[in-house]
């Protein structure tokens, strides 16, 4: 067979149509490239989403749940104080009881690398400009040599962590962290949220953004803007709770089709439009708001005012010469000194009275405090079984080991009482114990005030101290959340601002317990105040104006300054002193102490007590006028069970600025 050819060649219009179409598909080339990184970016990010997904799932079987969140119980969001700290307290400025501090977005993700195995270029997405890996050789020599990253806390200081994780998570501070039993379909983690800023500094301007829905009438483009830009505005991967991963060509793929960038408009539920978030002072509207948040860029011009708390050093109550500690209620109120109870004294008393000596307990050197002691047993359904632990026994029959086995079990990170050289030295001893722990935090965490707040006291003397506040200096979407949470619960504008006396509840609701605060005049005993208190709610009721008067109204102002002690109370009446009752002749109490823990900030109340007894024998128009709820004079902190008639188990009447927080800085006092 032979092969017919043109012996002629190509013809004029043939080449011309081969070059055309070979001109053509060189111009298609760059498309496709760009096309195909496009697409490898893409699916890069959403295997590392899915990545991020799977490991917070480990973690979260090993916290009960909990998904990743830096500090602790109520840390907030803002600057990391040391990235390379030796310990989670330094590292996130942790008081000694492990509350407070401040922790960063990205600090929520890198224990995924401490704890979860992860490495740090899981982090990193390819379409996320300005992004690289976090490796530590680039750090060096800042960091010491046999520094590793499971001991870093973050992706290195604060103004290169924007730098090394391209991610936005779900805002993970303050009342609705996410739990693993939420919603599998809320979004968790996504591309950056395009209203903070990319690392270059890039951020979008919400006037743009309309979502493209029938309700709303955008244009696709203007849907287009709501998006990430690691994406060129296609669109964003989203990890969901129940550890899947999709690429939305909207923002607005949440609950309710809520828009994962933004606060929800909807207090009730998400919405596809609402408010920018403001770095470090996120609130989630509800619930099912989504909200994934990332750190701002270091060039960010944001304003932070720290809110790292200072290192409350333990006293003894001896040392303080304007403050008493009183063990019932009934005590009398020493004049010009602040006056606090707890109820963990009389809860061990009532131990040792009904289950070692039973019956009312004699000291005939010291039978006032002991009477009072014995008609005031409190009443155990003023407080939550929870919340408290109390026993005696003879120390003989193992009580210090029960109540440590007890409080392990109970209260695994507080300290127990142990086993002395006293106990041989005092045979028959016993034991009798009492511990309370609790913790309410704000539904809504109030504003840091930035200047001194002036605190007078009884005698007149002014006392610039730190402060919180439930409005902001500017505008801010949050504060009709911070001051919708508070109910004035009494207000008498008396005759001049320096005689108004006022009650609010400072976070109505919070269960089981609430936080009463009270402007009142000293009275003889902190149960006579509590007494009245209660009174001057119950007749606030009838006020014909009530329901606009019970709420804290955009021309009200409340300040409340920040109070914070940890001391230690001997009770000098009773040690030494010998029991009087018949069968008890010969025990002497050689221990009697009390220490109380309690620190109110801007994100809620801690209070720890501890109290042991050791007995042993030697042988064995106010509808206009704006109200300034300012408790800037003594007042009473009342922190009770939220039932009408409740007995307290604090009380604490602040009449100096002793036990306050100083202002130590620029402002004037």
């Amino acid at each position: 067979m032979t092969r017919w050819c043109d012996p002629k060649g190509l013809t004029r219009v043939e080449i011309v149509v081969i070059l055309f179409v070979g001109i053509l598909v060189l111009s298609l080339l760059p498309v496709a490239c760009r096309r195909a990184r496009v697409d490898d970016a893409r699916a890069t990010c959403a295997a590392n989403l899915a990545a991020i997904g799977k490991a917070m799932l480990v973690y979260a079987n090993d916290y009960e749940g909990a998904l990743p969140r830096a500090g602790g119980r109520n840390t907030t969001w803002g600057i990391l104080p040391q990235w390379a700290g030796v310990s989670r307290y330094q590292a996130y400025g942790l008081a000694a009881d492990g509350t407070g501090g401040s922790a960063t977005i990205s600090s929520c993700f890198y224990l995924l690398v401490k704890y979860a195995e992860m490495t740090p270029k899981s982090f990193v997405c390819k379409g996320d400009v300005g992004t690289t890996e976090f490796r530590l050789s680039d750090l060096a020599p800042s960091v010491a040599m046999n520094f590793e990253l499971i001991d870093a806390w973050d992706f290195g200081p604060m103004e290169d962590t924007c730098k090394h994780c391209s991610y936005a998570y779900q805002m993970p501070f303050g009342l609705y962290a996410l739990q693993m039993a939420d919603d599998p379909h809320m979004p968790v983690a996504a591309d950056r949220n395009p209203w903070l800023g990319n690392a270059t500094g890039e951020c979008k301007a919400l006037s743009l953004f309309k979502p493209d829905l029938p309700l709303f009438q955008g244009t696709p483009e203007q849907g287009r803007k709501g998006n990430s830009l690691s994406h060129k505005e296609d669109g964003q991967n989203v990890l969901f709770l129940d550890g899947h991963v999709i690429f939305e060509e909207r923002s607005y793929g949440g609950l309710d089709k809520d828009n994962v960038y933004l606060i929800s408009s909807d207090l009730r539920e998400g919405s596809p439009l609402g408010v920018a978030p403001v770095p470090y002072s996120v609130v989630p509207a509800n619930r099912r708001d989504s909200i994934l948040v990332h750190d701002p860029p270091a060039l960010s011009p944001i304003s932070y005012l720290a809110d790292t708390p200072r290192p409350i050093a333990a006293v003894d109550s001896r040392s303080l010469k304007q403050t008493a500690v009183v063990a019932t209620l009934d005590c009398p109120l020493p004049e010009h000194k602040n006056v606090i109870w707890c109820s963990t004294f009389q809860m061990a008393w009532d131990r040792l009275k009904r289950d070692v000596i039973g019956e009312p307990i004699q000291l005939p050197e010291a039978q006032d405090l002991a009477g009072r002691l014995n008609h005031s047993e409190y009443p155990a359904d003023s407080i939550e079984e929870r919340s408290y632990y109390a026993v005696a026994g003879f120390e003989k029959d193992g009580i210090i080991k029960q109540v440590q086995k007890e409080m392990r079990r109970r209260f695994p990170s507080e300290p127990t009482p142990v086993s002395d050289s006293l106990r041989n030295a005092l045979p028959d001893g016993i034991l009798a114990y009492a511990y309370l722990s609790v913790d309410v935090g704000f539904q809504y965490p109030y504003y840091a005030c930035a200047d001194a707040f002036r605190f007078q006291d009884s005698i007149g003397i002014r006392t610039g101290v730190t402060a919180f506040r439930a409005q902001t200096a500017g505008p801010s979407w949050g504060e009709s959340l911070v001051r919708g949470q508070v109910e004035v619960l009494h207000y008498d504008d008396g005759q001049s601002p320096s005689t108004e006396q006022f009650a609010v509840d400072l976070s109505k609701e919070t269960r089981p317990y609430q936080i009463v605060l009270a402007r009142l005049p000293r009275y003889s005993t902190l149960g006579e105040a509590a007494e009245v208190l209660q009174g001057k709610i119950a007749a606030f009721k009838n006020d014909p104006d009530y329901e606009v008067l019970r709420k804290l109204r955009p021309v009200d102002t409340l300040i409340v300054p920040d109070v914070a002690y940890k001391l230690t109370h001997h009770v000098d009446e009773l040690l030494g002193k010998r029991l009087g009752n018949p069968k008890w002749q010969g025990y002497f109490f050689f221990e009697a102490t009390q220490t109380i823990d309690f620190s109110m900030s801007r994100t809620g109340m801690i209070l720890k007590s501890q109290a042991v007894l050791r007995p042993a024998t030697r042988s064995a128009s106010q509808l206009v006028r704006p109200r300034h709820l300012h408790f800037d004079r003594p007042f009473l902190i009342c922190v009770k069970k939220r039932e009408p008639n409740a007995t307290p188990f604090f009380l604490m009447w602040v009449d100096n600025a002793e036990l306050l927080q100083p202002y130590e800085g620029s402002g004037k006092p």
